[in-house]
């Protein structure tokens, strides 16, 4: 999933507002709480990182730094980012810009789909989207979360195909509305999107992966076999995958 644009625009919009000094004792606690993360002690790295949070001198900066903190970790710690994150939603309106407050409220939706919270995301993307309707990456993780979860695919399908009208050069906004025509059984119109998906993102092993499940159901197996070979050189161990490698193959390899 793709949970950046919130800090992005708060990169672009704050990029001011923190001018480079000595490190500062709220700094240093920042960085304390990344060392922590590092360890993959993660309880330690959300008590010093609240400190850090209480003592920095710009809310929405530090709420920025740490969120960028638990996205760099190699493990993607997605649940222990939502836990951090979404304790500060009563101050939500402190974030004054109307669109990044609605940014952090994609962030919410899209940590709470990757954590595994399916009856939480709906809330955070709807709010997102009701603060900035313009909020692409909004409607493209809500339609995404949606598809995965077979739920309400033709509401999928509207907020997909809006995150592709405001800006369709992006090869996930395909993705997505390729995933979302697949669930619907719309298979020939998938394989369009999710061509076109590849094209723009040809290192993506859930691109591949999505590709390979659409030419499987088109019954050209071979397609399949080469798409999935190059999702797994992209990701050993992806295990979508190889399950579906497993099926095409009739489970005579792992």
């Amino acid at each position: 999933m793709r949970a950046g644009l919130w800090l992005l625009a708060l990169m672009i919009a704050l990029g001011g507002c923190a001018p480079k000094k000595e490190q500062s004792p709220a700094q240093a606690l920042l960085q304390q709480g990344v060392q922590k993360l590092e360890a993959r002690d993660y309880e330690g790295a959300a008590a010093v990182f609240r400190q850090y949070v209480e003592q920095a001198p710009h809310f929405v900066v530090a709420l920025q730094e740490v969120y960028r903190a638990y996205m760099r970790h190699p493990a993607r710690p997605y649940a222990q980012a939502y836990e951090f994150l979404v304790q500060y939603e009563p101050r939500a309106n402190e974030i004054n810009a109307q669109v990044d407050r609605a940014g952090y409220y994609q962030v919410l939706g899209t940590l709470a789909f990757m954590s595994g919270k399916r009856d939480e995301y709906a809330k955070w993307f709807e709010k997102a989207l009701a603060l900035d309707p313009m909020n692409h990456l909004a409607m493209n993780d809500y339609a995404y979360a949606l598809a995965e979860h077979n739920r309400d695919l033709q509401k999928a399908l509207k907020l997909a195909q809006r995150a592709i009208a405001i800006k369709s050069n992006v090869g996930a906004y395909r993705d997505t509305l390729g995933w979302v025509l697949y669930k619907l059984g719309r298979y020939e119109e998938a394989l369009k999107e999710l061509r076109l998906a590849v094209q723009t993102a040809p290192d993506t092993a859930e691109l591949r992966y999505h590709l390979a499940a659409v030419y499987a159901k088109l019954g050209r197996k071979d397609d399949a076999l080469v798409e999935l070979e190059k999702a797994l050189a992209l990701q050993p161990g992806h295990k979508p995958s190889l399950e579906l490698r497993k099926a095409l193959l009739g489970g005579s390899k792992q």
